[in-house]
């Protein structure tokens, strides 16, 4: 045999025996243990948990409850930014069609009628029924989506979504005000 393998060192700490060898699974089954006992406790002393009572009697935190009402509240949050974002595209639409019709309305006051060739016959259509039809159609549009909107946030506020005051509601509400406007001003030709 080899006679520095049989001689200790003679300064510093002895090393101790190497560990015995753990399987893969027993690891990973500690580690998983070991990482939820961390977060059971990061949240129980933040107080995020709505907690259970384990076996020591300590409350643990349920964190794939915590995490599935914070998922549902964000899917909630999306519903009220999609329903936002559909009326402010109606918004668009509608005022769209208000301006025309009140453009073509007030042009329709210069030029009188436009003849319309069909493929069998030709007839007249007044610039003043395409102004009011478009100014009629782009304020009833708008209404009926604020109130589609409105009825969709009692449905999330039933829900128990939190619905701040919304803008754009307030805001085709006014427009819708603006259309009514438009048309009493092509009626009355002022």
């Amino acid at each position: 045999m080899n006679e520095k393998n049989n001689q200790l060192p003679k300064e510093g700490p002895v090393k101790p025996p190497s560990p015995t060898p753990v399987s893969t699974a027993d690891a990973k089954t500690e580690g998983g243990a070991g990482i939820m006992k961390i977060l059971s406790g990061i949240t129980s002393a933040l107080g995020l948990g709505r907690g259970k009572t384990g076996e020591s009697g300590a409350q643990t935190s349920d964190v794939s409850t915590r995490l599935a009402h914070e998922r549902t509240d964000l899917a909630m949050d999306r519903n009220y930014l999609a329903a936002d974002r559909t009326l402010m595209a109606w918004i668009r639409t509608a005022l769209s069609m208000i301006s025309f019709g009140f453009t073509i309305g007030k042009l329709g006051q210069v030029l009188k009628d436009v003849e319309v060739k069909g493929a069998f016959h030709t007839r007249m259509v007044s610039v003043e029924s395409i102004a009011y039809f478009l100014t009629i159609l782009g304020t009833l549009s708008l209404l009926g989506a604020a109130f589609q909107h409105w009825v969709r946030m009692r449905q999330l506020r039933a829900m128990g979504c939190y619905i701040p005051v919304s803008l754009s509601f307030i805001v085709a509400l006014v427009l819708a005000v603006v259309g009514g406007f438009a048309l009493s001003s092509l009626i009355l030709a002022l």
